[in-house]
């Protein structure tokens, strides 16, 4: 009897893992470290939902989220007084070692402005963890990000794996983790970022 309830709960209640699959562990501390002159941020949670999921397939083709990342996800504003800085998003991304989880800091137009590793497993993150990689993203909306595909639209080209010899996997998971951040964050959030929050 006791398998047969938590088989229904976890049947029922699919979402009830999203929130920890992108989770922000220490706001205040890990969103200082990306913007040193905020002052304050505010959080804004919305629902990543089966019709938001299906979009996704749709703009970035052989790239899905997994069932367990829709639910509620939240978007930090960060803010130095009353002037907006950006914003901040985790986002996890599958690997053969793990989850991995990326914080993104992004401009208002909707490009990375920089990102860090949450949580991450691989050996070879030592290999891509430095300025000359993150360049690589830095400053590029979904549109640029998008050329460093290779024509199977999942793993990156070469321009990109040049920075990354001896992690080619995991600059493939940084890619697609950054291509499903800005796309998510304009699909869910923008139009509430752009209205509510001037």
């Amino acid at each position: 009897m006791k398998y047969i309830i938590i088989f229904l709960v976890l049947i029922f209640t699919p979402n009830v893992f999203a929130d920890a699959y992108c989770a922000l562990r220490d706001p205040v501390a890990q969103i200082k470290l990306l913007y040193p002159a905020k002052s304050n941020q505010l959080s804004i949670v919305k629902e990543i939902n089966e019709g938001v999921r299906q979009q996704v397939k749709v703009a970035l083709p052989n790239n899905d989220l997994h069932f367990g990342e829709l639910g509620k996800h939240t978007l930090y504003v960060v803010l130095q007084q009353q002037t907006r800085l950006g914003y901040v998003h985790v986002r996890s991304e599958q690997s053969k070692w793990g989850l991995v989880e990326i914080i993104w800091a992004i401009d208002e137009d909707y490009r990375i402005k920089d990102f860090a590793f949450q949580r991450c497993r691989s050996p070879k993150k030592k290999f891509i963890d430095n300025q000359s990689f993150k360049n690589m993203f830095i400053g590029k909306n979904l549109a640029q990000l998008k050329e460093y595909l290779n024509k199977d639209g999942v793993t990156a080209n070469k321009k990109l794996l040049a920075l990354a010899p001896n992690a080619p996997e995991l600059a493939n998971v940084v890619l697609r983790c950054a291509l499903k951040t800005l796309l998510l964050t304009q699909l869910v959030w923008k139009e509430e970022l752009e209205n509510t929050l001037k």
